[in-house]
């Protein structure tokens, strides 16, 4: 937990936050008068209480278009016990944005292009440069919007030295280019700030990512950070190795550094956690809604209705469950909870049928009199009813095709106060199945494994379900979303004292000779030759005040020599001078000289090649 009231643990100046919405949703009444609304999420948990107590700045859209741009932020009502009720209009910055490039930036180039391209569906994205052109302005106009916080920020001094050198925290993928302009303005004006960036989906491996027209600006913009932060190690590892094919940059894959600009950028897993405390509350408090689970079994299911959650996959493992164990019959019950998303989009509306008809086609044929195998809710829930949804499940899968994280995983762990408890399925293809070992790992792409997952789970043993669940509970616990928060902070080389904790390397280290085995090694091979391209003054010989003074030095001219006489190293001597000249000043046969800069070229055989200009020089 963050302990300092004042200052959160945080050594420098105010934070500022950046991300695509406020953290409330602003709506109007009938009388035309605008009222906040809390927003869910455990981003919104964590960080709000943190800019509150730090006087900080949280900049996003405000859900709505107001048609006055000057219309004041209204105050959080007094009874607001929300994590935002502290959050006054004066450090709310709503960014404007006209609704048609709003529609392309948003639903356009991040939902139908990021959202399956980073969730490893290359196949339903699309690529499109209007949508690409309104990401780009929309990142433009928030990154202005950070530098004027930035630079309305008050500037403290102690003993005549500025200090206090605030914090910009932008916010995933919606903003993967902000960062970038916030950097180079900075830089420009002088303004002292530190920038971290947290990505909260996957980040794709290369051989998908390439297939972006614009993927050098994307990394370029993110690089434009302090500190990179994913979930896992392993969207770090993607990141590191885009970031050095796609841009050439020089890269530490062991301590996750990667140099651009003359900076050493950090990559850093900092896997997201929850309210764990709040929820066991809610857990607590919740009253019954389902059955006693002797009764009656309730595999939980709860999901946005996306196609990266692997709906339609789960439904049939389930099918495949009751006919291949038909002792599940009347005893199992699926509860598969899924919340609208995206209705207007073409797909989402199609996966919805599709849902539909797989769950009447089910119900139609395992249903009895008494018993339905599957209670499917399309809808919202309340935070109470999902407790206690969570509270008495016996299994809950969590099976999409790709994931970030999945924060359902955490949620149903903290929920489960009830002894004995249930079981967790994860699958591997979310970040939570990398971090949450006790858990059973579901392939969700393969159905019958699946299957026989979920039928492992009912059967499994009291005490094998208490000892995986305890330590579940125990790890989720402690890396609570304020533990990420300071994870976040320390990353950013931002905390007041650091916790004794073994740290990454925060700087690149200067290139050694081992390094070239690694950066040369796919050039050389068995049949391939090492080309050796050499500039002569200043390189092979030092600068003199006379070309005819540039000697070479003896034992440079004996490393060429011994070089020379290797059949899988070529060497070529490139200048300004005449070439007859640079040839007489290193004087080793065997080797190309290229003279006036490579117009004209002598090669070991004695043949003399001229460019046309230099032809036409003469």
């Amino acid at each position: 937990m963050i302990d300092n009231p004042d200052t959160d643990g945080i050594a420098g100046g105010k934070i500022i936050v950046v991300s695509n919405r406020l953290p409330f949703v602003l709506k109007r009444d009938a009388s035309g008068n605008l009222s906040r609304h809390a927003s869910a999420g455990g981003l919104v948990t964590a960080v709000a209480p943190v800019v509150v107590r730090n006087k900080g700045i949280w900049i996003g859209w405000p859900g709505i278009q107001l048609d006055n741009p000057e219309e004041l932020i209204p105050e959080s009502d007094p009874n607001d016990k929300t994590p935002t009720a502290g959050l006054l209009s004066s450090q709310v910055v709503a960014v404007q944005v006209e609704p048609q490039v709003f529609d392309s930036y948003y639903n356009g180039c991040c939902n139908r292009t990021f959202w399956p391209l980073f969730h490893s569906m290359p196949d339903r994205a699309v690529f499109s440069a209007d949508h690409w052109k309104s990401y780009q302005e929309v990142n433009r106009m928030f990154a202005n919007h950070t530098i004027q916080s930035l630079r309305s920020l008050p500037k403290t001094e102690a003993n005549g030295v500025a200090c206090n050198t605030p914090l910009i925290w932008i916010h995933d993928y919606h903003l993967m280019l902000c960062a970038n302009t916030v950097r180079n303005v900075c830089d420009e004006m002088n303004l002292k700030c530190k920038i971290g960036f947290f990505l909260h989906i996957p980040f794709p491996p290369w051989d998908i990512f390439r297939l972006f027209p614009w993927a050098d600006e994307v990394l370029q913009g993110m690089l434009g950070c302090d500190m990179v932060g994913f979930h896992i190690e392993d969207y770090c590892l993607n990141f590191v190795d885009c970031c050095q094919r796609r841009l050439g940059c020089r890269v530490d894959r062991k301590g996750l550094l990667v140099e651009h600009g003359g900076r050493s950028v950090r990559v850093r897993p900092l896997p997201i956690g929850i309210p764990f405390d709040r929820f066991v509350q809610l857990a607590e408090s919740a009253p019954a809604v389902l059955a006693p689970a002797p009764a009656q079994k309730v595999v939980l299911g709860v999901d946005r209705l996306d196609y990266t959650k692997g709906l339609v996959h789960r439904l049939c493992a389930f099918e495949i469950l009751l006919q291949k164990y038909p002792q599940h019959l009347e005893k199992v019950t699926l509860l598969q909870i899924s919340v609208p998303s995206r209705t207007d989009v073409k797909e989402y509306q199609e996966l919805k049928e599709e849902m539909d008809q797989l769950v009447g086609r089910i119900n139609g044929r395992f249903t009895t009199p008494n018993w339905s195998p599957i209670r499917y809710i399309y809808g919202c829930v309340s935070q109470d009813e999902l407790a206690a949804f969570y509270r008495d499940a016996s299994v809950a899968l969590v099976t999409p095709l790709r994931d970030g994280m999945n924060l359902v995983a955490k949620e149903f762990v903290a929920c489960q106060i009830n002894e004995p408890p249930g079981v967790l399925i994860v699958s591997p293809f979310a970040g939570a199945g990398e971090m949450m070992h006790e858990a059973l790992i579901c392939n969700p792409y393969e159905i019958n494994d699946a299957a026989e997952v979920i039928h492992r789970a009912l059967t499994m043993p009291e005490d094998e379900r208490t000892l995986r669940m305890n330590y579940l509970r125990r790890r989720e616990k402690t890396h609570s979303v304020d533990y990420w928060m300071r994870s976040f902070l320390k990353a950013m080389g931002t905390l007041i004292s650091e916790d004794g904790e073994e740290v990454l390397p925060t700087t690149m280290q200067p290139v050694t000779m081992d390094d070239f085995d690694e950066y040369l090694s796919k050039y050389i091979g068995n049949t391939n030759k090492l080309a050796l391209l050499l500039d002569y003054d200043g390189t092979l010989a030092p600068i003199a005040p006379h070309p005819d003074l540039a000697i070479l030095p003896q034992e440079t001219k004996h490393v060429l020599e011994r070089l020379s006489n290797m059949p899988e190293v070529y060497i070529s001597i490139i200048s300004g001078r005449n070439v007859h000249n640079v040839k007489e000043m290193v004087g080793i046969d065997g080797l190309t000289y290229a003279g006036n800069h490579g117009l004209e070229i002598l090669h070991p055989d004695g043949s003399h090649w001229w460019s046309s200009l230099q032809i036409f020089g003469r």
